[in-house]
């Protein structure tokens, strides 16, 4: 029997990272591409951007095409979705409804955007010296995290901030949908998602401190659409 074409796999990052957050990913498989943020248009809301960054995704061959992300990435993947012709959705540490972010979260989103740029520089400046090392972080992660931090653009992550915290979720893309969370998540709740499996000591950033589970999570999404 002859063995089944690679897997296409398409994931987008959280706030204030980028294709360094997929490490573990990566390195696991061959066929990964993370796309690159696009500059938000103003008042623009998560669904539009959603649906303009899906026009960068891109997927050749014939092996199973998955489009996933993590926290804010799983969001926009969430929308993307509608628009991208995937075979599966794996979501990451994210949510799907507005029952992943607490009350009180989502009432800073109307503020977020009043916020200086110069807040969001005080807070990148500060990043090395407030980094504490948690469970499950290697020094180098916590460097990486640092750096993508730091080097983000202020202004695209004061927007998605905003528009992450005053989403309203379109109606789901008619396509196999997996989940994958922390159930320790202190940033979206673990009681507030419908996880298909979760990590009992898993956190926020369950890809890079549990990349065994979550690229075997990943791998059994692929094959039950293959």
């Amino acid at each position: 029997m002859d063995p089944s074409p690679p897997m296409q796999l398409v994931l987008l990052p959280g706030l204030g990272a980028d294709h360094r957050m997929f490490a573990p990913q990566a390195a696991a498989f061959e066929g990964l591409s993370v796309p690159a943020w696009i500059l938000p248009r103003d008042r623009e809301e998560l669904p539009q951007y959603a649906e303009r960054l899906a026009e960068s995704v891109h997927f050749s061959g014939s092996g199973a095409r998955v489009l996933g992300g993590v926290s804010l990435g799983g969001m926009l993947a969430y929308e993307m979705a509608r628009y991208v012709p995937a075979d599966a959705l794996v979501l990451i540490a994210t949510c799907r409804t507005r029952r992943g972010l607490r009350h009180w979260q989502r009432a800073f989103g109307p503020i977020v955007p009043r916020v200086p740029l110069g807040v969001f520089r005080f807070a990148q400046h500060l990043a090395a010296a407030t980094t504490v090392f948690r469970r499950g972080r290697s020094r180098s992660m916590q460097q990486t995290l640092v750096r993508m931090f730091q080097e983000a653009d202020v202004a695209l992550m004061r927007w998605a901030l905003g528009a992450l915290l005053r989403w309203q979720p379109s109606r789901p893309a008619a396509l196999p949908t997996f989940q994958i969370h922390g159930a320790r998540d202190r940033v979206i709740f673990a009681s507030g998602v419908d996880a298909d499996e979760l990590i009992p000591d898993g956190g926020h950033l369950i890809n890079l401190t549990h990349p065994e589970r979550v690229n075997g999570f990943i791998r059994r999404a692929t094959d039950a659409v293959q």
